[in-house]
């Protein structure tokens, strides 16, 4: 055999090894990122549910979680930059929760927009970071409860979970205005219905009930945290929310398709912004099963039915236990054959 043959062969054979050992890589970490998802996975525990040894009944039939489908939660903060040293009690509040679950078999997305406003138990803690007791209030305030941003998006994360009776979603996203405005500057304009009137502080423009505008950086921030004092006002925000979100997510998605190496600039571009406990295998299982979906196209949002009224002078809304249960099992749910049974 020449000398040039053995380095030939000696070269592709690194080259195969190198191969291999990168698909090995990305198999180990996809397979821990699956297994951390779903670690500490929990059945909810309601009025209408039964919990068996493996699964729950509702309405007489039988289910048991999708292992299919993986959990994050995104927290949007109402301050202009996220910091550590805030403190209890100024950190400020969760303006933003949406609950994404994704379906890595049908290569689709649910998003549950929680309201701001929903009443649930809050675990407080004094300003030295110990544990005083849990109070029922509007959601948003958790956040407000934590030594540093850890702390207080764990808080967030227990309290969404009660809302959703008791269901595991322990990986978190959370981000400040700064990063929407910079992340919208980045895609550029896009499309967005007006579904009140509505005033842009940016553009010092006052837009009417079922226009259409185009909005980004700070017209964008505008778009999705202005309300009014009205009692639904934050109703009408989580609808402007979830047409954001969908216009952007067709968009970011479409440009993503064409040339992947998007996802390291909006990664790059964030990092400053965001927190978040998702563990690089995590990361890793995300990524290849999203870049696999159309992500405008392929996310259905899941609207809580329910009651908005004053307390205390706030707005509070508590949600429909039959809808929200509906909406929880078709989510993380499979139902089991009968035959199964």
């Amino acid at each position: 055999m020449s000398k040039w043959l053995k380095v030939t062969i000696i070269a592709v054979s690194s080259i195969l090894a190198l191969i291999l050992a990168l698909i090995g890589t990305v198999a180990i970490l996809n397979h821990r990122g699956k297994f951390e998802f779903h670690k500490n996975d929990a059945n909810i525990t309601n009025s209408s549910v039964t919990t068996e040894e493996d699964g729950i009944v509702y309405k007489k039939s039988k289910y048991r979680l999708n292992p299919d489908v993986i959990s994050f939660l995104l927290i949007g903060v109402d301050k202009g930059e996220l910091k550590s040293d805030y403190s209890i009690g100024l950190n400020g509040q969760a303006d933003t929760l949406l609950v994404g679950a994704v379906n890595t078999k049908t290569k689709s997305m649910s998003i549950i927009p929680i309201s701001r406003e929903t009443l649930v138990d809050v675990n407080h803690y004094s300003t030295s970071g110990e544990y005083v007791g849990v109070v029922n209030e509007q959601i948003c305030l958790a956040y407000n409860y934590g030594k540093d941003i850890k702390q207080c998006s764990r808080n967030v994360l227990l309290s969404v979970s009660r809302a959703l009776y008791g269901i595991n979603i322990s990986s978190y996203i959370t981000m400040d205005l700064t990063a929407l405005e910079k992340l919208s500057n980045s895609v550029g304009y896009i499309e967005v219905a007006v579904n009140e009137d509505y005033y842009d502080a940016d553009s010092r423009t006052r837009y009417k009930a079922g226009q259409t505008i185009k909005v980004k950086g700070k017209s964008a921030v505008y778009y999705i945290h202005w309300r009014t004092d009205d009692v639904n006002a934050n109703n009408f925000r989580m609808e402007r929310q979830k047409n954001f979100i969908t216009a952007f997510m067709n968009k970011a998605g479409n440009e993503i398709s064409t040339d992947y190496s998007k996802i390291i600039t909006y990664y790059n571009l964030m990092q400053p912004y965001v927190s978040t406990n998702i563990s690089l295998s995590q990361t890793t299982y995300l990524a290849t099963n999203c870049m696999r979906m159309n992500l405008g196209d392929a996310i259905e949002f899941e609207s809580i039915p329910g009651e908005t009224f004053i307390k205390d002078g706030y707005s509070a809304f508590t949600p429909d236990e039959d809808a929200l249960t509906d909406i929880v099992i078709r989510t993380f749910y499979e139902k089991i054959p009968e035959k199964s049974q």
